[in-house]
């Protein structure tokens, strides 16, 4: 690559227009709501309630239904039954609260309901579904409490929408959605429509844009992947040049080669161009420190790092911490399952074994908070690097297992 060559990149109309949606100040961000699971739930709301600002009827509704549809082929939900519904009966409401029969209170982020269908979405943004005191299973509780005070004739779809495709919930029946998938066939066409009015079109567009800001390290959405993949057909010699390069390299942050110069000055861009391509080509940056791919529990089973009873213990504050490596051979996943003080799984009141997490870091925030409570210390953890924490017998950190993949 020569400087007449990354001057035509970096000049492109192309390029200078991901810069400008990247450094664009959007309205969530100034107000500080960026990624709160409450925010989205609201916007959802909003969004989906046939009788809002927006303009649009039942439409962004249909379009989440499709989604629905297109994700459970084998379901009993049809277009034509679609069709046949009354949707601008529908009704939305955040927070439906109530109390489970063993008294633990429950909130379901987003509500809908008419008398044919009754919609129920768990939205888990930096969280995951957890362990609330010793009991699991958020989904579960709202499925129970959904079918109990059901009418005749409505028909009930629970949805479990996340950034994280690796991230599925407890209770089987819901639909998991990923931010990408929402934003793709609902947000987008919902900008497209040519009745949204200017005010809605403005919100959504810095909806999306907020998508871009990162969870975890990652974006929630990728939204700009038809500028980003013609970016690349235009630069592919170039953006290749710079991948590899960057990749090979020590310290591209030292690197005075043009194309780490050009990566180190342009990064953010250049990840999202990176990220937004096809997985095949590279769907994750030079020195993956942001990856579409996140390591689960199953991933480390599948690969053989570890098996099926595989034990772990975690030493926070003084107080050891216990969990076992759980495989479902009827899901195909593999689980990370808290152990209490004598080694023994948790169990909620109907004897059900409970405590299963996909990843590390939220099982190890759980077992350190019901420590806590069970000995009056108010002070609880939000945030936990679970892979440094948890070690095998053999002292090896659940990190080192995942950087050898």
């Amino acid at each position: 690559m020569n400087i007449e060559q990354a001057e035509e990149l970096i000049a492109s109309k192309e390029f200078q227009r991901l810069k400008y949606f990247q450094e664009k100040t959007n309205v969530f961000t100034i107000v500080g709501q960026t990624h709160t699971e409450h925010w989205h739930s609201s916007f959802m709301c909003w969004l989906l309630d046939p009788n809002s600002s927006l303009c649009l009827g039942h439409y962004p509704l249909v379009r989440l239904l499709s989604l629905y549809m297109i994700k459970n082929e084998a379901g009993d939900l049809s277009l034509e039954t679609v069709f046949g519904m009354n949707l601008d009966t529908m009704r939305f409401e955040t927070e439906r609260t109530f109390n489970t029969s063993d008294r633990k209170k429950r909130s379901i982020d987003v509500y809908g309901e008419n008398d044919e269908l009754v919609l129920v979405i768990e939205n888990k943004v930096k969280a995951r579904e957890n362990m609330n005191g010793t009991d699991v299973g958020q989904t579960k509780d709202y499925r129970d409490y959904v079918e109990e005070h059901r009418k005749s004739g409505q028909k009930v779809i629970c949805l479990f929408i996340t950034p994280d495709p690796k991230q599925k919930p407890y209770d089987k029946s819901y639909t998991q959605v990923t931010y990408q998938e929402f934003y793709d066939y609902v947000i987008a066409k919902c900008i497209e429509h040519p009745q949204l009015n200017k005010d809605g079109r403005y919100l959504l567009e810095q909806y999306a844009n907020n998508l871009r800001e990162p969870v975890h390290g990652y974006p929630m959405a990728l939204v700009n992947t038809h500028l980003c993949n013609e970016i690349y057909d235009r630069h592919s010699e170039v953006l290749d040049e710079i991948f590899d390069d960057v990749e090979k390299s020590s310290n591209y942050l030292e690197d005075s080669r043009l194309s780490c110069v050009v990566y180190k000055h342009y990064q953010s861009i250049l990840d999202e161009i990176f990220l937004s391509l096809d997985e095949k080509k590279f769907g994750r940056t030079p020195k993956s420190n942001i990856q579409r791919r996140i390591v689960s529990f199953t991933d480390l089973y599948n690969a053989g790092k570890i098996k099926n009873g595989t034990e772990f213990t975690m030493e926070y504050d003084g107080v050891y911490h216990y969990a076992v490596a759980e495989y479902d051979p009827q899901d195909k996943e593999c689980y990370m399952l808290l152990l209490d003080d004598e080694h023994q799984p948790y169990y909620n009141s109907k004897g059900e074994k409970i405590g299963f997490y996909k990843a590390s870091s939220q099982a190890g925030i759980d077992a350190v908070n019901i420590y806590r409570k069970r000995n009056n210390i108010e002070t609880k953890i939000e945030t936990l690097n679970g892979p440094a924490y948890w070690k095998t017998k053999d002292g090896i950190t659940i990190k080192t297992l995942i950087d050898s993949l």
